[in-house]
């Protein structure tokens, strides 16, 4: 593949196609998931029970399009899949914006959420292909700018749906629409080409795969994490009001996660230049951030801990969300990279889907503490997993030199 590089940091052309496209269509899906709930129950009618249970549905659909996308993308191409993903994404939200009725807005909700994980696997498994000499820092690229992206329609989404609910589905189309774009001509099939792997490499089952055992490893720490994060978003703002505090005093601390983000770079830098050289010590140190900022919630201590809990927590996410993808590509075989991708991003799903579950059991039957103490105790068990991550970990990495290095 001739590989044009671009600017000091040598970021090959189109992976800096997929991150800006990544920024454009994070901006334009997150005017509207924050607003999913309300718009379910404000202006559809609908209980919460209902909204609720959507939205698990619509995560479950999710789960099911990584597994399968990642198949797809290995025996058809990646950009393939991707453009499948982009289009199956923006057909539902134009017709939930000209229809919006319960009738079409449920199994409308459903297929964006299936289509959208023919976005996100392949954009993972291209990003490692086209730039395997990048290691984590493609990853760390991608997930820099979709935060960015975030930040800025989740601030944006709520003056919007003032205006018109109608016009958060067709913005959030024409972003996708933008994104389709850009892949279309922006990253022509023949730049992405990679070298041809024979089909009977392809065709050996995922579980007999001497990689296999480790992504299963990987699998069940990401999800552990995603159990113990996801309680942030769940239990925190319920936690929180019931003590006195109001809701934008809880929306501040997303703000805060969406800054350390992006500014906190050097900081990332430095810890994996001195404290984390390698993926396994890096996942090491996100668990010690994890449990820390949950013992600062165990704490009840004044609001002002609140900010401390965020910044601590969101450098352990700074580490292990890109990280594992990493991880999960350099153990991949030939020709089986998004099927990898897709594993690990099905076992993120799943540990968004259930930390809820079980978080809010915890909270529900014991209290505030009981959650805190749980997601403390999913960090723990975690560390068993990356552990056995760390035993292989050599393995793989041998004869790749990977430049672990925050962008």
């Amino acid at each position: 593949m001739n590989t044009q590089y671009l600017n000091k940091f040598n970021i090959p052309r189109p992976i800096l196609v997929l991150v800006i496209g990544g920024l454009i269509h994070s901006v334009g899906s997150s005017f509207m998931w924050p607003l999913n709930s309300i718009f379910m129950h404000n202006i559809l009618g609908r209980s919460l029970t209902e909204a609720g249970a959507l939205i698990s549905l619509q995560a479950l659909a999710t789960l099911v399009g990584q597994f399968i996308s990642g198949v797809l993308a290995d025996r058809f191409g990646s950009r393939r899949v991707m453009i499948c993903g982009l289009v199956g994404a923006i057909l539902p939200l134009i017709l939930i914006g000209f229809f919006p009725a319960w009738e079409v807005y449920a199994p409308s909700m459903l297929f964006y959420g299936f289509s959208i994980a023919f976005i996100f696997v392949p954009i993972n498994a291209l990003v490692f292909t086209l730039w395997p000499e990048g290691g984590r820092r493609g990853f760390n690229l991608l997930y820099v700018f979709n935060n960015a992206g975030v930040a800025v329609g989740t601030a944006l989404g709520g003056f919007i749906a003032a205006l018109s609910f109608k016009l958060v589905f067709f913005l959030n189309g024409f972003f996708f629409s933008v994104y389709l774009l850009m892949v279309l001509f922006l990253l022509p099939a023949k730049d992405i080409q990679a070298k041809p792997v024979s089909k009977s490499r392809v065709k050996v089952p995922i579980f007999r795969d001497r990689g296999f055992p480790v992504l299963i490893a990987l699998c069940a720490a990401i999800f552990l994490m995603w159990g113990a994060y996801i309680q942030i978003n769940t239990v925190l703002p319920v936690t929180m009001t019931n003590l006195g505090y109001s809701l934008p005093q809880y929306s501040i601390l997303w703000t805060l996660n969406g800054v350390i983000i992006v500014a906190f770079q050097p900081v990332i830098h430095w810890i994996i230049r001195h404290w984390a050289p390698t993926l396994s010590r890096q996942f090491y140190v996100s668990c010690l951030f994890y449990a820390l900022g949950f013992l600062i919630l165990l704490g009840n201590f004044p609001y002002p801990s609140y900010f401390i809990m965020m910044i601590i927590i969101t450098l352990g996410e700074m580490l292990v969300l890109p990280g594992v993808p990493a991880a999960a590509a350099l153990i991949a075989p030939e020709g089986k990279t998004a099927t990898y991708q897709g594993v690990v991003g099905g076992a993120s799903s799943g540990g968004r889907a259930l930390g809820p579950i079980l978080g809010g059991w915890a909270f529900d039957h014991y209290g505030g503490n009981m959650a805190w103490s749980l997601s403390l105790f999913f960090v723990i068990v975690a560390l068993l997993p990356f552990y056995l991550y760390q035993r292989r970990e050599k393995t793989f990495n041998q004869g790749t030199e990977v430049k672990e290095q925050a962008v």
